[in-house]
């Protein structure tokens, strides 16, 4: 059941934030440069409005919200089971983890040790958007989409194939480093099209305006 603080209506939110690691040996894994710091503001915004938040995060060296719910994970197979666990009781989904496309196809046991060559054979994770597209129903799913050229193109066709209800379009180049503290120039692209550009605006600004369009799909 929904509950209500103030005239708005509590929504159920599930943030997901944070790199995933995938492990090669007990002490190497393929990851990426996310430092969470978008998905923690986007659920520490959540919080303020009174909004319900379970926040499922990889590895950081961040101070959690107060959230609801906190889970931790480390790998993309780990985030997907956790997902399946908590998404049939939200409302809406904001897909901020930056996901490892890929993982060994076998985990060492043992440290690796040097070799004048080394070959690791690597395997696509699922596509977690698409495993949980069964339980989309009247939810909103919002994704992100981080690109080095053809942002906007790319976010379309993202928000298309992902059958989501808003994405958040990111640059990374030489000049526009998306990663930790930083201000950045983001595109928020809705289903029906529409665009909300923001321009060297912090991720605590970009929270707010990505909580406000979330709000005006599910209130309106």
């Amino acid at each position: 059941m929904f509950r209500v603080f103030q005239g708005s209506i509590s929504i159920r939110i599930v943030v997901t934030a944070g790199p995933t690691q995938e492990l090669i040996d007990p002490v190497r894994f393929i990851s990426n440069r996310s430092t969470g710091y978008m998905g923690y503001k986007i659920a520490e915004e959540a919080l303020k409005r009174k909004h319900r938040v379970t926040l499922i995060s990889g590895p950081t060296n961040l101070i959690p919200p107060r959230v609801d719910n906190l889970i931790y994970i480390k790998t993309a197979d780990e985030l997907l089971k956790e997902l399946k666990k908590n998404i049939y009781y939200a409302d809406c989904l904001i897909m901020c983890a930056a996901v490892s496309d890929f993982r060994a196809q076998k985990i060492s046991n043992k440290k690796i040790k040097r070799k004048s060559t080394l070959s690791i054979i690597l395997v696509p994770n699922k596509d977690i958007l698409h495993e949980l597209a069964r339980y989309k129903k009247h939810k909103l799913f919002v994704g992100f989409n981080l690109e080095t050229s053809n942002l906007v193109r790319n976010a379309r066709l993202k928000l298309k194939s992902k059958n989501l209800d808003i994405i958040v379009g990111n640059r990374l180049t030489k000049y526009h480093n998306p990663f930790g503290n930083n201000k950045l120039d983001v595109d928020l692209i809705n289903k029906n099209g529409d665009i909300v550009k923001i321009k060297n605006k912090n991720k605590t600004f970009i929270a707010h305006v990505l909580l406000d369009k979330i709000e005006e799909l599910r209130y309106f």
